[in-house]
């Protein structure tokens, strides 16, 4: 008995060496990693020239990839007559999704398989058993547990491999679709404090080619929850310059401006040769901050953003913040128990982003009225034309305090978790569809863009 277990143990050291697990996954920018740049692909691939539509999915686990899974369903719904021959969806004119944590699984899928999301996501992740498998490999299946002995495999790469393979079809970000949303997965860098987008822009500060990154492997480091993750490690590599105009000078309010150019930090390989990353919702919760850094890089100028994106004709803009936000469970409170890891976890992140939301939100909305004035007096300077003051910006936040009561309640009390009972699964699928058909601001834009 004992010549066979050793037998086994050795069989099984074999199959761990032979295990392909290439620790860092981001590979060096070469000649072959030429692809279209986010503004190239809107210009190329036929987005609306005068309407920019920017969506924002929260973190939040299954609760905000299902809530955010339900608020597209609403768009798609949402029939849009452009002209007397062109009638179109809502959601067929989203330009951008950035994404935080569990909103993330929602927008990686859609960039890759399209309207094959309201087909297969609910089976493919919201309704799957994935808190169960991931369970079951590490507990059960004796390869990963020598995998994590060698030092050189842990859960966040366990976790990595099975999103891959079961979710995202090995695919990586080269096969997301041309004419697809740009998709900005975000994550934080523990080292830095800064928000790290899966994006050509931050890729190429650290000379990285993205196209060839797994889906599954940003999903992962967007999602990796301190202490219960591993941090995701990507390496800085060497042997290229920035873009140029990741370098020009910028003004503006260094209150943003420096928090946005953080990752400049990572121009020097010598201090910085290793990210670790972990939840995007660390640095910002509800993917809103990696839209504004965009602009703050610009200067804190949304004209200059435009030009930048390609996107000078806009005439009005749809900023839409899905807010999976849960609430605290006062409970605790009535009882001497210690919460255990999961409470504990769960109060102190819902603490966390609560508080860096309502700045966030603020900031956001105070930012418009400049912003428009920016873009009206910026495009009339520089293409002086009737119609060039014609400038709109419409933002609103979706969340469950919009439902009323007791409905608010019982789902912002729902726990963020990979895996959820179908039943709630299904009521904040329906809440985020009920939330667009019921947005005064969603409705008055496409009153308006329709006139």
């Amino acid at each position: 008995m004992f010549r066979f277990v050793i037998q086994i143990v050795a069989v099984l050291l074999v199959l761990v060496s032979c295990v392909n697990n290439k620790q860092f996954q981001n590979l060096p920018l070469s000649e072959d990693s030429k692809r279209l740049t986010v503004p190239e692909r809107l210009e190329a691939y036929g987005h609306n020239d005068d309407i920019t539509v920017i969506l924002t999915f929260s973190g939040g686990g299954t609760r905000a990839a299902a809530f955010s899974y339900g608020v597209m369903k609403g768009l798609k719904n949402t029939p849009i007559q452009l002209n007397s021959q062109t009638q179109v969806n809502l959601l067929s004119l989203v330009d951008v999704i950035s994404s935080v944590s569990g909103g993330s699984f929602t927008s990686a899928y859609y960039g890759l398989f399209g309207d094959r999301l309201f087909i297969d996501f609910s089976n493919d992740f919201l309704k799957n058993n994935i808190q169960s498998q991931l369970t079951r490999q590490l507990l059960v299946n004796p390869l990963n547990w020598f995998r994590f002995m060698s030092g050189q495999y842990n859960r966040s790469d366990l976790t990595a491999q099975h999103y891959q393979d079961k979710i995202f079809a090995n695919k990586t970000f080269a096969d997301m679709r041309p004419g697809a949303p740009a998709i900005m997965i975000n994550a934080t860098d523990i080292a830095t404090g800064t928000g790290f987008t899966f994006s050509d822009d931050h890729f190429r500060w650290l000379c990285s080619d993205l196209g060839s990154f797994p889906i599954g492997k940003a999903v992962t480091a967007s999602s990796a929850v301190p202490v219960l993750f591993s941090p995701v490690l990507i390496k800085n590599h060497s042997g290229c310059d920035p873009f140029e105009h990741q370098l020009e000078t910028v003004d503006g309010d260094l209150r943003f401006i420096n928090q946005a150019l953080k990752i400049r930090s990572f121009y020097d390989k010598n201090d910085y040769p290793y990210l670790h990353l972990v939840d995007g919702g660390v640095a910002d919760n509800l993917g809103v901050r990696a839209i504004l850094n965009q602009i703050y890089a610009q200067g804190d100028n949304f004209w200059q953003a435009l030009k930048a994106y390609r996107l000078t004709n806009t005439k009005k803009v749809l900023f839409v913040v899905v807010n999976a936000a849960a609430t605290l469970n006062q409970k605790l409170s009535l009882t001497e128990k210690t919460p255990g890891l999961a409470e504990t976890l769960n109060a102190v992140t819902t603490i966390q982003s609560q508080n860096y939301n309502e700045d966030t939100l603020d900031l956001l909305q105070l930012s418009v009225k400049k912003w428009t004035r920016q873009v009206i007096e910026g495009r009339c300077a520089e293409f002086f034309k009737a119609g060039c003051d014609e400038f709109d910006f419409y933002v609103t936040e979706l969340n469950f305090n919009d439902l009323g009561e007791p409905e608010a309640s019982q789902l912002a009390a729902v726990p963020t978790a990979l895996q959820l009972p179908a039943d709630q699964v299904d009521q904040l699928v329906r809440a985020g569809e009920r939330l667009v058909k019921n947005s005064a601001v969603i409705q008055k834009f496409v009153h308006n863009i329709q006139n």
